[in-house]
């Protein structure tokens, strides 16, 4: 149970208001405070779980509603309680829309990996991804973004497809092959916390899907300069391994460690430490001023999650014939739809596992003539 990647909600405030955003307290001006933010590092260096290497991504609200300044001492505090001499590297998932010239600088100054959220063209980013004057963002996007490459700065995008999307794939293709992210993230619009409907999740919505995806990938194939896509290129490197086995760090664990900006840590799928439910309440497991990170163990909620986690897997491992590609699928995803962790398949399984993984074997079989009595070169 090695600790390889830590999330850090600093503030749970956006400056955006997308229309399907999971987080209920996107309208609150919680911030972390610098008392906080140290105790997190201290408890964190403290941890007996860290790996070698660990990515600490800053998520949740927008992160760069918080200063550089804020930033900037949260790496020396990294410094001053890194004893272990663990290697450290930063990444920022942000909207894109508050980046600045002086911003650019600074991730370059701390070589700061860039994930920028962008749902596509204007009209289809525009659809959803909108502020509280219901105006759309993507100008303000593009224009971060701008800065970003006018800095020579590589960024990734993960992008939330919806129904519009899906019926528009050569748009959305054309769009991103110019843009040229160094990875496209697809993420099918899901139901999770106060979202609770998907355009998606319906037969219909799971055809139109698939049938996005074979475009895509037959773009990228007739296309000089393809766009690398995250989960075709996950899925090509498990299929050119003899035997794949994916472990999959959102239902193990301690493989990831959550923190929110009051200091409350837990495990998991992070999208469950900003959220509750009726039998569960909240998914905080301790807090770093009253508690180190390994007593979670001693956590009587963390106990049941952890089982009901494992019998999920379990189930899944038992009757899926996609687990070698997928690993037991997300909890938090297990819970929003199937109300209990101790359970199989979901939409957003089927939209992000089944359906790729589907498209992109059929896609081979028709490439290099696959048959029964023929094996792939």
């Amino acid at each position: 149970m090695h600790t390889q990647l830590v999330v850090i909600q600093p503030t749970s405030f956006c400056n955006i208001d997308c229309q399907y955003c999971y987080l209920p307290d996107r309208a609150t001006a919680r911030r972390m405070k610098p008392e906080t933010l140290e105790q997190v590092f201290k408890a964190l260096f403290a941890s007996p779980f860290l790996a070698d290497e660990v990515l600490v991504v800053w998520h949740a609200g927008e992160p760069l509603v918080l200063p550089i300044g804020f930033y900037e001492r949260a790496f020396r505090l990294q410094e001053k309680w890194n004893c272990q001499q663990v290697h450290i590297s930063n990444a920022i998932q942000t909207n894109a829309t508050l980046i600045t010239q002086r911003w650019c600088q600074f991730f370059q100054d701390h070589n700061i990996h860039v994930g920028v959220s962008l749902d596509g063209p204007q009209e289809m980013n525009d659809a959803r991804r909108i502020d509280r004057a219901k105006q759309g963002t993507f100008e303000r996007a593009l224009r971060g973004i701008e800065f970003l490459r006018a800095w020579d700065i590589s960024f990734t995008v993960i992008s939330v497809i919806n129904s519009m999307s899906v019926q528009q794939p050569d748009q959305f293709w054309r769009f991103f092959a110019e843009l040229q992210p160094c990875s496209l993230g697809l993420n099918p619009e899901e139901v999770e916390g106060v979202n609770t409907v998907s355009s998606l999740h319906s037969e219909e919505g799971v055809q139109s899907y698939k049938r996005f995806i074979q475009r895509l990938l037959t773009l990228n194939e007739q296309s000089p300069d393809p766009i690398s896509i995250r989960e075709i290129d996950h899925l090509l490197s498990l299929i050119q391994t003899p035997e794949p086995t994916v472990h999959l760090q959102t239902n193990v664990p301690m493989a990831i460690i959550n923190f929110d900006c009051d200091g409350n840590f837990s495990t998991f799928s992070p999208e469950l430490l900003g959220i509750s439910h009726p039998t569960y309440g909240n998914f905080h497991f301790g807090n770093v001023f009253d508690q180190e990170l390994v007593e979670i163990y001693n956590n009587p909620k963390f106990q049941r999650i952890r089982r009901e986690i494992r019998e999920g897997v379990r189930q899944c491992e038992q009757t899926c014939p996609y687990f070698k590609v997928c690993g037991g699928g997300s909890p938090s995803n297990k819970l929003q739809e199937n109300g209990t962790f101790a359970s199989t398949e979901t939409m957003n399984c089927r939209l992000q596992i089944q359906v790729p993984t589907d498209v992109l074997l059929e896609h081979l079989e028709v490439k290099y003539r696959i048959t029964p009595s023929s094996p792939p070169p």
